[in-house]
């Protein structure tokens, strides 16, 4: 296959923008072969895909998309995919917005000492953190503190981040790491309580004059360690068409408005009261059980699926990590001491991952030994399913800082004690400070393996949920739900936005209170 966008890394990375580009074009060929023209104008878009050529190639998905009929179910399937396509561009777009000169004037401030020994935006830059849009190299912003947190010289060198890290680990350890549950018998133990209040403010002239728009809200689910979980109010409630369930595995309110009714801006507000314990898993390898191989659970949490994919290369990788080692405990604990060990912190550039093209999390951050929480957590999991062992990725939300912050992690199960935690995003964090000493430092690591803090939300327990009802289309992150989504046929993506972003420039998810057991003490 032809590279299909360039970048400033190596080959793998072209291949990797080479598939994104092709998966995204592909799912538009079929729609384009069965109407009228629509092969001639595919294949100048593919032309222009090849060249890297976005804003050309967006031209003639808007000429598609006049091309259609969207009042038949024909040519409202066939305008919707037109619409993906140019969804995707802008996502694209929103995601590379500094061009070489720009980043490595940022680089110059954020790290003189660094770019006047050499480093550059090409230097810095790993993956698919470049690609090349109409001929220009184009850079992620998170390039600057992707840096950081994988060259530890930038990162300890930053007085106000190391000193930040040393309160974080300190604070973790003394108040949750070290503090047990009073009966030793208690996997769960010392709740925290939040009330969290979705806030919906949109000014009509935002908004189409006709159309239907539909929103989903991101709910906590019912778990073991996280309940009750439940809506105190909705208003208003006459848009509300699904209301949500937090017994399943993953939870959304869904709500449609008739834009055509709407005089006024849109004002919705969704309140919540969830309650989340610590876990704290003290697990004897001599008591672990067998697995059921032929149990439905088994069989899907140790396979390759979404963006948990298993490949030949991790699979491979997984097997010279454990070792001989059979116990699925012990063996979970090596596949995780290697990643605190080989994987950097980094922010990824999650809209461009699957179903959006065929790249899948979990091998990117294998290719590249770099990942955010969320990447992380499917590497992980990848890695456990590789070996036979069941694993998830569960997330939604953590309030370290009192506030809801975007956080995925890990679940594997053992048997005779379930699911048990692991976060191996956290668990580096105190590899960023030189200002706690071993002992503190070891001791922070080994909490977030089997044991987790209560400062969390869960709002589906593993990547690539589908949400209730299924989103027309493709959604904004369709690995994760972790904003409100919405989507409206009446906007139309080649004016250079989306429905999800019209929400998100006037929505808030905020704490309205929190009562907290063992207070973390950051403030």
């Amino acid at each position: 296959m032809r590279t299909l966008i360039r970048t400033r890394s190596n080959v793998a990375a072209k291949s990797a923008a080479a598939a994104l580009i092709f998966l995204l074009f592909a799912g538009l060929s079929g729609a384009f072969a069965q109407s009228q023209g629509g092969m001639a104008l595919l294949n100048r878009a593919n032309s222009l895909w090849i060249a890297g050529e976005f804003s050309a190639a967006e031209a003639l998905y808007q000429e598609g998309l006049a091309s259609f009929d969207a009042s038949t179910p024909e040519g409202a399937r066939y305008a919707r995919m037109c619409g993906d396509g140019l969804e995707a561009i802008q996502y694209i777009k929103m995601t590379y917005v500094l061009d070489e000169n720009a980043l490595d004037a940022e680089l110059a401030k954020a790290y003189p000492a660094w770019v006047a020994a050499g480093g550059n935006a090409q230097k810095a830059a790993r993956g698919l953190e470049c690609l090349t849009i109409d001929g220009k190299p184009m850079y992620t912003p998170d390039v600057i503190p992707n840096l950081q947190f994988r060259t530890m010289d930038l990162m300890h060198g930053d007085q106000a981040k190391n000193d930040l890290y040393a309160l974080l680990a300190r604070k973790m350890v003394e108040n949750v790491a070290n503090v047990w549950p009073k009966d030793s018998w208690k996997t769960y133990d010392y709740p925290a309580t939040y009330t969290g209040v979705h806030t919906v403010d949109i000014p009509r002239a935002e908004l189409p004059a006709t159309g239907t728009l539909k929103l989903w809200f991101p709910l906590p689910i019912t778990r073991g360690y996280q309940q009750p979980a439940e809506v105190l109010s909705i208003e208003p409630a006459d848009y509300v068409v699904l209301p949500p369930s937090s017994s399943g595995d993953i939870s959304t309110l869904y709500m449609e408005v008739p834009l055509e009714k709407l005089a006024g801006p849109l004002q919705i507000e969704v309140r919540f009261r969830f309650t989340h314990y610590e876990q704290h898993f003290k697990v004897d390898p001599e008591l672990v059980g067998s697995y059921d191989t032929s149990d439905p659970d088994y069989i899907a949490y140790t396979g390759s699926s979404g963006n948990v994919a298993v490949t030949p290369d991790i699979k491979a990788t997984a097997e010279r990590v454990v070792g001989g080692e059979k116990n699925p405990y012990l063996a979970a604990r090596k596949l995780y001491d290697y990643m605190i060990a080989t994987i950097d912190y980094s922010f990824m550039p999650h809209l461009l991952f699957y179903p959006r093209s065929d790249l899948r999390e979990s091998a990117y951050v294998h290719e590249y030994k770099v990942g955010d929480c969320g990447a992380q957590g499917t590497y992980f999991a990848a890695l456990c399913r590789a070996v036979g062992i069941p694993a998830r990725v569960p997330g939604g939300f953590q309030l370290f800082s009192g506030n809801f912050s975007s956080h995925f992690w890990a679940e594997f199960y053992v048997p005779n004690y379930g699911w048990l935690p692991v976060d191996p995003s956290a668990g580096q964090m105190s590899l960023y400070t030189t200002e706690v000493d071993p002992a503190t430092q070891r001791a922070y690591t080994d909490f977030f393996f089997g044991r987790q803090d209560a400062y969390r939300c869960v709002i589906q327990s593993n990547v690539d949920e589908a949400f209730i009802p299924e989103y027309p289309g493709t959604s904004f992150l369709p690995m994760a739900i972790q904003n409100i989504d919405a989507a409206c046929d009446t906007i139309d993506p080649s004016k250079g936005s989306t429905a999800t972003a019209i929400v998100a420039n006037y929505s808030a998810l905020t704490v309205e209170r929190a009562d907290v057991s063992k207070p973390l003490g950051l403030k």
